[in-house]
């Protein structure tokens, strides 16, 4: 089954409040709520299209495929690709705990990647 994976994208990216995040970026309650809950039973372009800009990613990103039980599905299947992952550490939360000498250090890479 494909589904939507927002909610863990956007905690991915750091992003604590995903609601008040989406509202800021111009989606309305009722569509974040469905976002945010997997209720979503489609999908307009121009709203999958604003998801992939404000979580800076492409609609693989945005999607996860389970295969539902008895279905038949080669291994080398490309919708294999959208396994869910596991999820990735709130970036913030790594940074709060890291040393004067490594935040150092992270901005020195950080300025290497932005040049």
């Amino acid at each position: 089954m494909l589904s939507l994976n927002v909610s863990a994208l956007l905690s991915s990216r750091g992003i604590e409040n995903p609601t008040r995040h989406l509202v800021t970026q111009g989606f309305s309650y009722h569509t974040i709520n469905r976002l945010l809950t997997g209720k979503v039973k489609s999908i307009p372009y121009e709203v999958l299209e604003k998801l992939c800009l404000v979580c800076i990613c492409t609609p693989d990103d945005l999607f996860v495929w389970r295969k539902d039980e008895g279905m038949a599905v080669a291994d080398n299947h490309p919708l294999h690709k959208l396994q869910p992952k596991a999820p990735i550490p709130n970036p913030v939360e790594r940074i709060k705990r890291l040393t004067p000498d490594k935040l150092k250090k992270l901005e020195e890479f950080m300025d290497g990647l932005e040049g």
